[in-house]
């Protein structure tokens, strides 16, 4: 089985996932660190030099290839569900868990990192969060569609586990 967590940068999928995958005895990928390793480059220059809509076929043909794994907890990019029909293969090949989470908080947690995150470049004279919001608001319709939608605030792993292997931990 395949779990697929969703949500904005900074929801947590990535921590989450390694704490779930261990839980569930799971294989762990992070599909923007795999599309780094395979293709040399990291996230933020492929956004620069080959721009949003090259980063989006890659980040389609390595999604593909993960979802031929099995047992493996997979955390996506925050825009992959939002693209093309990468939703509809996910939720076809696995489970998919959207990790919500409000404006608010995402902009704390993002503005205590110091990752570049090539689509927050570009906020212009808006405050983060503003700019958290009307993102969310775009990708919202997306992430909603999940089979199962979770807080990601105090998100506790052994409820996550539980969710997405359908037992008791």
């Amino acid at each position: 089985m395949l779990v697929f967590l969703i949500g904005y940068m900074g929801s947590g999928k990535t921590t989450a996932g390694k704490k779930l995958a261990k839980l569930l005895g799971y294989g762990f990928a992070d599909l923007d660190e795999h599309i780094e390793k395979r293709s040399g480059k990291r996230i933020a220059d492929i956004f620069a030099i080959d721009g949003e809509e090259e980063f989006r076929k890659l980040e389609h043909r390595y999604l593909e290839k993960l979802c031929k794994l099995d047992n493996y907890v997979i955390a996506t990019g925050g825009g992959t569900p939002c693209f093309g029909k990468n939703l509809k293969i996910m939720k076809s090949s696995g489970k998919v868990i959207y990790l919500k989470m409000p404006a608010a908080a995402l902009a704390k947690r993002l503005s205590q990192t110091d990752n570049e995150r090539p689509l927050l470049k570009n906020t212009g004279n808006k405050s983060l969060e503003k700019h958290i919001e009307e993102h969310l608001a775009q990708r919202e319709k997306f992430y909603e569609q999940a089979d199962v939608v979770v807080s990601g605030v105090s998100l506790d792993v052994k409820e996550l586990a539980a969710v997405a292997g359908n037992r008791e931990f």
